[in-house]
């Protein structure tokens, strides 16, 4: 006979990585996630490196694990913990988001407190904008456009 499908599970949620990211940093929960400047443009992530600097001082407290639990990727109690695999996570989202860009990778050498800076940006290019124009010519006007958005993003660190 008909026996009813067993329940299925309901989609995993589709988050807005721009509006979760910006209220974590503006959250001060997570220690070293902070802004730059006061226009709230740019922010720090630390980005430690477990096989060179050990294990994390802050515990579980990171914006790596949230975003994992955030995106469903991990739970707590069911899914085995995997610091490496919720930084990659979280990289490339930021990687692969319009909302974001790069602004400083951290210094080369081994700092005691390794970071990256990222830019939040207003809106992502639209596709017209991502392609050159015709009329383009590489070097008019965006080198001014980005030493000045540095300027505004500097790679010093608060601590």
């Amino acid at each position: 006979m008909n026996q009813p499908a067993p329940a299925a599970l309901p989609p995993p949620r589709r988050v807005r990585l721009k509006p979760w990211l910006v209220a974590q940093v503006n959250s001060c929960q997570y220690p070293g996630l902070q802004w730059v400047n006061g226009e709230k443009k740019c922010f720090y992530i630390p980005w430690r490196h477990a096989t060179r600097h050990g294990p994390s001082q802050d515990g579980d407290n990171t914006i790596f694990k949230a975003w994992a639990k955030e995106t469903g990727k991990y739970t707590e109690g069911v899914d085995e913990a995997d610091p490496a695999k919720w930084k990659a996570n979280l990289r490339c989202a930021l990687n692969k988001s319009r909302d974001f860009r790069l602004i400083y990778d951290g210094p080369r050498d081994m700092p005691p407190q390794p970071y990256k800076i990222y830019e939040v940006r207003s809106n992502g290019p639209t596709p017209a904008e991502s392609q050159p124009s015709e009329d383009y010519t590489p070097g008019t006007g965006e080198e001014e456009e980005e030493e000045e958005e540095e300027k505004q993003c500097s790679p010093v660190p608060p601590w």
